[in-house]
């Protein structure tokens, strides 16, 4: 990979989660194919680590963490006689880190602060977890630049928060603070400070740790496959993977230690 695509994005990991981090201050973390090319390879290389159990996606930078698409970049690609296809191939690219996520066999978070515009809120919609600093601003402005919702955002915003607030954000494309929406179903958690949204993150990775993570894809399969299955499918589909779990040796001791914490109590 070449040094400018891990100079756009930088990944640490600790304690079994991989931080991915947006670090590219000059455009604000702009999704161009740089950036795109950066975390599909990111979001990909954690995917496939044994030792990774989460996955969080963080800025670099404190006042944004992602201006979205560049707006001169778009221009210069609408008078540009090879702009469609340059623009289906970022597009593209991006669409895959979507799926990444969204198929993930790990936990996926999103802390978001500063602004997140767009594109830039919109890419990581499909996380299992988002929390936001109360501050945080977004905006979906896609009618207003002559453009149809992009990015998972005509999917996963009507899932989220309904149609009819879907359809306002999308028709106004006005700005909205996280502290606004706090209470719409779009983000888990909406605090007060980033460095609370931080430990929150780290909390709430502990957590999950102690669960069984082999379980982790299969429980997400199970709640997003329940809108499209029969009820008599869903059940079956629940009896089939729980009855999975007995394969598993551990199971013995962590009913132990949850029988044990039950008589403690």
């Amino acid at each position: 990979m070449s040094s400018n695509l891990m100079s756009c994005v930088q990944v640490r990991m600790n304690e079994g989660v991989h931080y991915i981090e947006l670090n590219n201050p000059a455009t604000k973390n702009s999704l161009d194919l740089e950036m795109a090319s950066g975390l599909l390879h990111a979001v990909r290389e954690a995917n496939q680590d044994s030792s990774c159990f989460a996955i969080v996606f963080l800025s670099t930078a404190r006042a944004f963490f992602s201006t979205g698409p560049s707006l001169q970049e778009l221009i210069e690609l609408s008078t540009c006689p090879e702009g469609s296809e340059l623009l289906s191939e970022v597009v593209e690219k991006l669409n895959e880190i979507i799926l990444e996520i969204y198929e993930s066999p790990k936990l996926t978070v999103a802390a978001f602060h500063g602004y997140a515009y767009g594109g830039g809120f919109n890419l990581l919609l499909a996380c299992d977890y988002r929390i936001a600093e109360e501050k945080t601003k977004f905006i979906e402005s896609f009618h207003y630049m002559g453009f149809t919702p992009d990015l998972s955002a005509s999917y996963f915003l009507p899932r989220y928060i309904g149609l009819t607030r879907s359809m306002e954000l999308l028709l106004t494309g006005r700005m909205f603070t996280a502290r606004e929406v706090a209470d719409w179903g779009l983000f888990h958690q909406v605090v007060e400070k980033r460095a609370v949204m931080l430990e929150q993150v780290e909390t709430l990775c502990r957590q999950v740790s102690q669960g069984e993570g082999r379980n982790l894809k299969r429980m997400k399969e199970l709640l997003r496959s329940s809108y499209c299955s029969t009820l008599e499918e869903h059940l079956d589909k629940e009896r089939r993977y729980l009855i999975d779990c007995l394969k598993y040796p551990e199971i013995t001791n962590r009913l132990k230690n949850i029988s044990n914490l039950s008589l403690n109590n």
